[in-house]
């Protein structure tokens, strides 16, 4: 056996320990960037109203923040420093400082597009009139940064001092109108240079463009040169001769010279385009040159660019093609010479020879004006092009396409690409097409075919045999041609000067079946099984837009059995038969939109059950065809996977109490994409879950009317994955999305009206990876409704422009977002608070998370300082406003014990006149004075109550008297010394009493016909107080008139007066008090001081100023004792009242006391009522 040394063992051990170090360090290394990247975007892109992400490729890892088109207006703050590639475009930043990149040493590309746009080229609704301003050496020490876009910022000259090692500089759009050699000093990596559109109709210099001589020189390294639309009128000299690309199109060059162009060997692209152009039909501001001149080009011009592939002189006016000049172009590609004036020199077109390498021609709208020949030959030249794959010929205007057309393009082996739209063509021979081998997309829509023959040879005709004249000049306008520039920069793209064609149909469901034929726009009627007989190889055919009104019978398509897919969109076919389709076996994609023509008609068959033919049919589209009646009741299919069925009318098929459609789509077995948006839906009836294909996937029901979901039927929906309800009326969501769907990975609820998610909402709802709840009312989240091991699973939340209010409820929002690696859109600027003010407007990120966090000390403080405010405030409030309190609560206890207030009934009297009925006399004067002075007068009548004539008889005394008093608006007491005495006095004047206090009116009305208590203070007070209802018999019969006036007028007078009111007494000239007991008696006691002799206010006051006015002290005394009797006599009156009142209210003796302190200072306490009422 052999034995290995031990050295040699050892030695391999030690290799292989070393390999697996090795191993195991860049392992860990891997991990931690891993960690150290997903820490630095959790960092950062939180609180930036941008997007970070990383993107990869096989040496580097690049960290992409774009902040595009977030409506910003400062420089944003906190940017990682590790950015390489920042978008800043499409916001309203002013200005650029040294101090914004001071940390970003990392830049690699720099995006400041479109932060002031020039006034005719930017938004109307923000017109930015000062360009952005650039800090000098704010780029300069960005060593690592290779592109700087600056386009549309209104600058008016090259920024200074960048970076040498930049590659790409973008300068469009802004109003640098001069350029000079110092302008690009230090530029020597410089390759591609884009200084466009600073000169023309919409950006306006009204200056001549200045371009020096030596302008360029220093750029020896640029490769890509742009000038286009800068009104330049020539070739700019001395170009680097490395240059690849040169663009100068839309200016106004009419020369091109032998040397122009001379040291440009190594270009490759040339773009001329737009100078003298041709304008007729151009929709932009276009200038001819005079005389409608064409550009001039030296036949020497091209002689050096020997690499050139590309070549563009659309729309310069040519009338001929000078061949010289592709005598050393051997590599041209592309030539582009539409537009011009070349239908002549096309029918020769000798300058064809020399391009042997050419691959796309286009030699569109070179029609002659007026003319509209009948055919169209391709010379023979054409049969040189070997290598051509495009040839498109659109606009030339000519009435038949046959054989002796295209015999020189057969010969072309490679061409896949043939376009004759927008020729007004009529009759088409499309056996023809049978004979090109490679060709897959035959362009023929913008024309007048009508196929209408039943002619073997399948020629295609137009329904109106029209003569020459009836045309005149002004064609269809494609816009692919006729928009001044075609490959303009956007704000929001990078991608400038595309040099390759845009196809002229819609290439997604055709091109990648194989052989196409666009015959759209035409006059197509009708189609009959022979019109495509010599095309049995066709795979996609387009005759959308044909106002064709034909019910399809099946046999139309018999010979395109082969065929994949079928746009008939934009037409009328009538689908009466089911057997509509059935020829086409192979059918994968059939389009019929907007074929809603028949479908309007009231009684017209539809027969949707073709379906059932269609054997390979994967997409079927039905959009706006505004179905509202099926013949067969539904839909049926094996094969069909994707249904779009928007703009129709599902909410009359389903209808409420309509049970005949609701399984519509129920027969759609294999369906697992079905679009019902735009349907008018208010409500998705409940049996349409149960009948809907049980493989769906895809449920889109977006813009509809829906005010409510039944949420409780997705269960039935067993394989659904995406729900889709955007742009609803829905007020709510699931209670419990689990419970309804265990699948579902899309859940969009997008521009609603919910204001709030219910308390369960997304539980267990692990499934859930994309959740949109955008533009809604909502203004709070709970952390019931999301919890976070659900919602950390997510993918995508969108939760921007809700009305969130800021407050305690939302922090742990918050702190989840900080946390959190879901991608959130919008955040930093849409996602903002609705509420408190505070915080209106502000990002929902910025909320301060310490805000509603719990704070043992300031709760301990909040509570001692409330105790002490409470010791201190309870005292002074007992000490202020004890009887306050003391009378609201009795007050609020009666009410709580039922005790209601007593109210007059309805008035039917005007006065009830009380008076001794047992005195004849008396009553004598009652019923011929009194009743007939009140009652007969025609004046002026007052209705008076008797108890001899208005009284019922049988009723109790108390009860007749009670409804007199109750239902009379005045009670008038007739007094004289016997009726004072009577009991029945005191009982009435009680009762009416009862209604001052309660109703707050004085009723009562006192008239003395006898001398009686001469030295009563009660009515001496009353008759000082309300003279007006107190009136004495006169004793001197002319007086009477007057008597019978006053009381005329108190009986008129209003029960109500307020405290305090001053009103002239009756002649009498003695000032009075009204009384109004609206709260207490005591705020009339305070008012009735203030009504007395103003002389009694402030005594001192006046006794100083009787002791200055007069010299007698005698007259002095004398006056002062007379002041103190009157107060003393004030003051009786106000102790009788107040007995009084006392009295009549039950009111105990300490609740009523007024007393006189010093002479004028009171202290009274407010009284309240006792617990019962007394009724008198």
């Amino acid at each position: 056996m052999l034995r290995v040394p031990l050295n040699v063992d050892r030695m391999s051990f030690a290799f292989h320990q070393t390999i697996h170090l090795w191993l195991a360090s860049r392992l860990i290394f891997f991990v931690v960037s891993l960690a150290l990247k997903e820490i630095i975007v959790m960092s950062f892109y939180k609180s930036l109203p941008c997007d970070v992400n990383y993107v990869s490729d096989t040496s580097k890892m690049y960290m992409q923040v774009d902040c595009s088109d977030r409506k910003l207006i400062q420089f944003p703050k906190d940017i990682p420093t590790n950015v390489t590639n920042l978008t800043l475009a499409v916001n309203h930043i002013p200005k650029i400082s040294k101090s914004h990149f001071k940390d970003l040493k990392k830049l690699l590309e720099i995006d400041f597009k479109c932060n002031c746009v020039p006034v005719r080229l930017g938004p109307k609704d923000h017109v930015c009139t000062q360009g952005l301003k650039i800090q000098a050496h704010a780029f300069s020490k960005l060593s690592s940064l290779k592109s700087l876009y600056l386009d549309g910022n209104q600058l008016s000259a090259i920024p200074q001092h960048l970076p040498p090692n930049l590659r790409l500089l973008s300068l469009e759009a802004n109003s640098i109108f001069s350029i000079k050699k110092e302008n690009l000093s230090g530029l020597q990596s410089l390759e591609v240079l884009y200084l466009g559109q600073n000169c023309y109709y919409r950006n306006p210099c009204n200056i001549s463009f200045e371009i020096n001589e030596a302008a360029f020189q220093p750029l020896t390294s640029l490769k890509v040169l742009s000038l286009k639309a800068n009104n330049l009128s020539r070739v700019p000299q001395n170009l680097p001769s490395n240059l690849k690309e040169l663009y100068l199109y839309n200016n106004a060059i009419r020369t091109i010279t032998e040397y122009d162009l001379s040291s440009l060997n190594n270009l490759e692209v040339l773009d001329l385009s737009g100078n003298c152009p041709r304008c007729h039909n151009a929709r932009y501001h276009c200038v001819e040159c005079p005389g409608q001149a064409s550009i001039f080009i030296n036949p020497r011009a091209f002689d050096s660019l020997k690499h050139l592939k590309v070549l563009k002189l659309h729309s310069t006016s040519l009338q001929r093609v000078d061949y010289h000049w592709f005598i050393n172009t051997k590599n041209l590609q592309v030539l582009d010479l539409s537009q011009n004036y070349l239908a002549k020199e096309i029918q020769q077109a000798h300058f064809l020879q020399f391009l042997p390498n050419l691959v796309e021609l286009d030699l569109s709208f070179n029609y002659e004006l007026g003319s509209y020949p009948l055919h169209f030959i391709f010379p023979k030249t054409f049969s040189t092009l070997s290598n051509l794959q495009s040839l498109r010929i659109r606009g030339f205007v000519f009435k038949e396409l046959n054989q002796q057309t295209i015999n020189n393009l057969i010969p072309l082996k490679k061409l896949n690409v043939l376009d004759f739209g927008t020729n007004f063509i009529r009759n088409v021979d499309i056996a023809m097409f049978k004979e090109f081998q490679s060709l897959r997309t035959i362009i023929l829509s913008f024309n007048k075919i009508s196929l209408f023959s039943y002619e073997p040879n399948s020629r295609l005709y137009s329904v109106l045999n029209s003569s020459d004249d009836q045309y005149n000049g002004n064609i269809l306008i494609d816009t692919q041609y006729f928009r001044y520039d075609e490959y303009g920069q956007s704000c929001r793209s990078k991608d400038t000067e595309d040099i390759h064609f845009l196809p002229f149909i819609n290439e997604i469901a055709c091109s990648n079946y194989g052989k196409t034929l666009d015959l759209s726009r035409n006059n197509i009627f009708f189609i009959n099984s022979s019109d495509f007989q010599q095309l049995s190889d066709l795979k996609c055919l387009n005759i959308s837009n044909n106002a064709m009104s034909q019910a399809l019978k099946g046999t139309e398509f018999a010979h395109l059995s082969s065929l994949k897919c079928l746009d008939l969109s934009n037409n009328r076919i009538d689908l009466l038969h089911v057997n509509a389709f059935q020829q086409l076996k192979e059918l994968e994609v059939l389009n019929l939109s907007d074929n809603s023509y028949y479908f309007k008609a009231e009684g017209v068959t539809h027969m949707l059950g073709f379906t059932k033919c269609l054997v390979n049919l994967k997409i079927l589209i039905m959009n706006g065809n505004e179905i509202s009646v099926s013949t067969d009741k539904g839909m049926a299919s094996d094969s069909i996977k994707t249904l779009e069925f928007r703009r129709n009318r599902l909410d009359i098929l389903w209808k409420d109490g309509s049970n005949e459609y609701l399984a519509f789509f129920k027969n759609l077995t294999a369906l697992e994409s079905l679009d019902i948006s735009e349907n008018f839906l208010t409500l998705l009836p409940h049996d349409v879950f149960y009948n809907l294909p049980p493989k769906l996937k895809v449920l889109k029901l977006a813009s509809n009317l829906l005010k409510t979901f039944n949420w409780g039927c997705l269960p039935a929906l067993k394989n659904l994955e995406v729900l889709d309800l955007s742009n609803n009326q829905l007020t709510t969501v699931p209670h419990e999305l689990s419970n309804c769907t265990k699948t579902l990975h899309t859940f969009i609820v997008q521009n609603n009206k919910i204001r709030k998610l219910t308390h369960n909402f997304l539980k267990d709802a692990f499934f859930l990876r994309h959740l949109d709840l955008s533009f809604n009312k909502i203004k709070t989240i709970k952390n019931s409704s999301f919890p976070k091991n659900v919602i950390s699973k997510l993918t995508t939340l969108l939760l921007n422009d809700n009305s969130f209010k800021c407050n305690c409820d939302i922090v742990w929002l918050v702190h989840w977002i900080n946390e959190t690696k879901v991608k959130i859109p919008f955040l930093a600027t849409h996602v903002t608070c609705a509420g408190p003010s505070v915080w209106k407007a502000k990002s929902l990120i910025l909320l301060d998370l310490h805000t509603c966090e719990s704070d043992f000390s300031q709760i301990v403080y909040l509570l001692s300082a409330s105790f002490i405010i409470f010791l201190m405030i309870v005292p002074v409030i007992s000490h202020l406003y004890f009887w306050d309190v003391w009378y609201i609560y009795h007050f609020c206890t009666a009410k709580l014990k039922g005790y209601k207030r007593l109210f007059s009934s309805e008035v039917k009297y005007d006065a009830f006149v009380a008076y001794d009925n047992k005195d004849a006399s008396v009553t004598e004067w009652i019923l011929k004075e009194l009743i007939e002075k009140l009652e007969d007068q025609k004046e002026k009548k007052f209705n008076i109550c008797l108890e001899e004539r208005d009284w019922l008889p049988g009723h109790p005394f108390i009860e007749n008297l009670n409804d007199s008093i109750q239902m009379s608006r005045k009670t008038i007491f007739v007094l004289t010394n016997s009726y004072i005495a009577s009991g029945n006095f005191r009982t009435a004047f009680y009762m009416a009493h009862q209604r001052l206090v309660d109703e707050k009116v004085d009723v009562i009305i006192l008239i003395i016909l006898e001398k009686l208590l001469q030295m009563s203070k009660c009515l001496r007070l009353r008759k000082t107080l309300c003279s007006r209802s107190c009136l004495e018999w006169p004793i001197n019969p002319q007086s009477q008139a007057y008597f019978w006036h006053c009381l005329r007028n108190s009986l008129a007078a209003n029960n109500e007066f307020r405290y305090g009111g001053r009103h002239p007494d009756d002649g009498s000239g003695v000032n009075t008090i009204s009384v109004n007991l609206e709260g207490n008696a005591m705020e009339w006691l305070m008012s009735l001081y203030d009504e007395v002799d103003p002389e009694l206010h402030d005594v001192d006051a006046f006794m100083q100023e009787l002791q200055n006015q007069s010299e007698d002290p005698t007259e002095v005394d004398a006056r002062i004792r007379m002041i103190n009797q009157g107060k003393q006599l004030v003051a009786e009156y106000i102790r009788e009242f107040c007995s009084l009142v006392a009295h009549v209210r039950g009111w105990s003796e300490h609740m009523l006391v007024y007393q006189f302190q010093d002479g004028l200072s009171r202290n009274y306490i407010i009284p309240t009522y006792q617990e019962e009422y007394p009724v008198s």
